[in-house]
């Protein structure tokens, strides 16, 4: 009569859950309220915390297809329990009181593809419990075995007839003279993931996997883990996902233990005496097929790449997040997210980029809390692909830095920053072009409503639709009022009117200052004009006395010519002649007098030092000579530094050349000192040598 009941009642709650499946998706179970039934598109059941026991199990109907019964206290369950439920898939018994399991327990569970038995009280020895006890769990995918309170090692042996098995969550325990993973796990031959329970793995060599040859995810969270030797995975050939985080990871130079098949590798938290990241440490570069690196929450200093330590080229996800990085740059040619949020890397990044690369493929960048005041101007060049940039959270006071590479951006994040202003009209006018496209956040900053900000908020007014929030936008008048920003139309308008009276009162003051400083001077030009006539006076005519130069060391030659090689024949046909021959002047001629084998730069400066003075034969062909102007230029030098300021430069304007054409520094010597003109006629040739034998003098 009991059992005729229950199936009375299984069939009235199939009936009314087919009844109600599109209107009502959860209900309390009819066969017991504690419980919670859904029915779209298939009836699982929920008696997940209910405080069901093994004595009170529920009579579940046949035909559910997920079971939860987590988190209650039941000790043991009654082997036929779950008969003829064939269509389950899911059974989760987590987290009970549960010791041992019955044979026959699971019989009936053709279609069981994922079974919850972690947080219970298992006893794992040989003895508690029959070989056979998962046998006809053919199906069986997934298994969670982790967090046994009562059990150091599940059995491998009760493991290896799950033939279906893909996925197990296991404690790892040492136990002596046994195998962390043994020969049960070889018949797995669908065995692709391990994640570790409750773990305690100081160290693993090449015997720890060796009976899981097929895995390809690892999860070694929370393991103790200290040492991983040499050839761990040599056996693990398809290892594709490694995640040892926080652990105790002693790495030395030595350490390439890691899979060439690696595609992620999870380093969070775990390396603490390394200070300077060098990937040769960790992976060989050049073999690996890595393409995710998370090694966040680590104590690295200095992550600097070169050619011995480069990061792999198949390297698209770069995590170095949360460390206490203050130096970073590598290649990152290939890398599609870098992410270096919450480092210290606001003084480097001030003159330094993070990648040496001039073109990359970044589609992703976080640089927020790295307490930045300022990022060097081609920060972001080649970032051609980049779509977004979170600078959040920093010191930033401008956008001084260079958008125009950012041709794809869609978020920039500058929130949480101490933003006033955009001072440069080139930064405005990238951010203007890339409006159509890109988002800007600017909220949480320390915007100041003054007129000298008043272009920058009026531009926020015109391109609000480019903000990403409204909420936190506030600005700050001069006399410490806060305005807030949602409508800043008000703000521009009052700002407009105030600005315009103080322009007006600067330019007036600045008119009036202006008349008032020339009124002064011209005054004090009236009262003194007596005494300033009197100077100019005297200083003209010290300078027009006769003076030789009284030398203070005995010079080489008497000048050094500098010329042009076009004026080569007016060298040798009349300046040698007339001052060498006819007044014995001892001139330095560079295609006589330089030293053959000594550097052209060296003989010219050795050549002027040694000489009196220095003449210059003013061509356009020596405006043109890169090594008359440096004889030029030398020769200026020589006068401020080793002469005491005197001047021993001579200037002959052999041509006539334009005042354009002339350098701006021989053009205020010419202004400034005397020069003389070569006479093209006998008679001035006569005065035009005598007056160069005079400066010579």
């Amino acid at each position: 009569m009991h059992k005729t009941s229950l199936k009375f009642l299984t069939i009235i709650f199939t009936l009314a859950a087919g009844y109600n499946k599109s209107t009502i998706p959860y209900i309390r179970c009819p066969f017991d309220h504690r419980c919670i039934c859904s029915t779209s598109p298939i009836l699982d059941i929920d008696c997940n915390n209910t405080q069901i026991t093994g004595q009170h199990i529920p009579y579940f109907p046949r035909n559910v297809n997920q079971l939860n019964l987590g988190f209650n206290v039941l000790v043991k369950i009654p082997n036929n329990t779950f008969n003829l439920m064939h269509e389950l898939s899911k059974l989760d018994l987590s987290w009970n009181e549960i010791t041992v399991i019955e044979k026959g327990t699971f019989d009936d569970l053709y279609s069981l593809q994922e079974l919850h038995l972690e947080g219970n009280f298992i006893n794992c020895s040989q003895d508690a419990h029959p070989k056979s006890v998962f046998k006809s769990l053919t199906s069986l995918k997934y298994l969670n075995v982790a967090n046994m309170q009562n059990c150091r090692r599940f059995p491998d042996f009760i493991i290896s007839s799950l033939t279906s098995l893909e996925s197990v969550d296991i404690d790892i325990r040492p136990v002596v003279a046994v195998p962390e993973f043994g020969l049960g796990y070889l018949s797995l031959k669908h065995f692709k993931r391990l994640k570790a329970g409750y773990c305690i793995l100081l160290g693993i060599n090449k015997e720890t996997f060796v009976n899981i040859p097929y895995v390809e995810y690892l999860d070694l969270q929370n393991c103790s883990l200290m040492r991983i030797e040499r050839k761990t995975f040599r056996a693990n050939t398809n290892v594709i996902y490694l995640d040892i985080s926080n652990n105790n990871l002693i790495i030395d130079v030595s350490f390439f233990a890691l899979p060439n098949s690696l595609k992620i590798l999870k380093i969070s938290n775990s390396i603490r005496d390394l200070y300077s990241f060098n990937p040769n440490m960790i992976f060989n570069s050049d073999e690996t097929s890595l393409e995710e690196l998370y090694i966040n929450e680590n104590n690295f200093i200095y992550a600097l790449g070169d050619q011995d330590k480069k990061l792999p080229s198949t390297l698209r996800i770069a995590d170095f997040s949360d460390n206490i990085l203050m130096k970073f740059c590598f290649d990152l040619a290939t890398v599609l997210a870098l992410d270096l949020r919450n480092n210290s890397l606001g003084v480097y990044l001030a003159s330094n980029r993070y990648t040496s690369s001039n073109e990359t493929t970044l589609k992703q960048v976080d640089l927020s809390s790295n307490e930045i005041h300022d990022l060097t101007f081609p920060i972001f060049h080649g970032h051609s692909n980049t779509t977004k940039i979170n600078l959040s959270y920093n010191k930033l006071t401008d956008i001084s830095f260079d958008l125009s590479h950012l041709v794809q951006l869609e978020i920039l994040d500058l929130s949480h920053n101490n933003i006033w202003s955009v001072s440069k009209q080139s930064s405005l006018d990238v951010l203007h072009k890339l409006s159509t496209t890109a988002k800007l956040d600017l909220s949480y900053n320390r915007l100041k409503c003054s007129c000298k900000n008043l272009p920058f908020i009026q531009w926020l007014l015109e391109n609000r639709n480019m903000m990403v929030q409204s909420k936190g936008y506030t600005c700050r008048y001069e006399n410490g009022q806060i305005a807030d920003m949602r409508d800043a139309s008000p703000i521009v308008m009052l700002l407009r009117e105030d600005c315009r009276t103080y322009t007006l009162l600067i330019v007036g003051v600045t008119v009036a200052m202006l008349i008032a400083f020339i009124f002064l001077c011209a005054g004090l030009i009236f009262r003194y004009r007596w005494k300033l006539r009197y100077l100019l006076y005297m200083t003209r005519h010290k300078y027009k006395l006769y003076k030789s130069i009284q030398s203070h060391k005995n010079y080489k030659y008497d000048a050094f010519i500098s010329y042009a090689n076009s004026e080569t024949e007016f060298i040798m046909n009349d300046v040698i002649p007339n001052l060498e021959r006819n007044h014995n002047f001892n001139l330095c001629i560079h295609q006589r007098d330089f030293i053959p084998g000594e550097d052209i730069t060296q003989n010219i400066t050795n050549g002027i030092h040694q000489s009196k003075m220095t003449v210059c034969i003013l061509s356009q062909s020596f405006l043109d000579s890169y090594y008359c102007m440096f004889e030029f230029n030398m020769a200026r030098m020589e006068s401020i530094y080793a002469r005491e300021g005197k001047n021993v430069l001579f200037l002959i304007l052999y041509e006539q050349i334009r005042l354009k054409d002339m350098p701006l520094v021989m053009l205020e010597f010419v202004e400034q000192k005397s020069y003389i003109e070569y006479p093209r006629d006998e008679q001035g040739n006569i005065v035009f040598w005598e007056k160069l034998k005079e400066a010579l003098l």
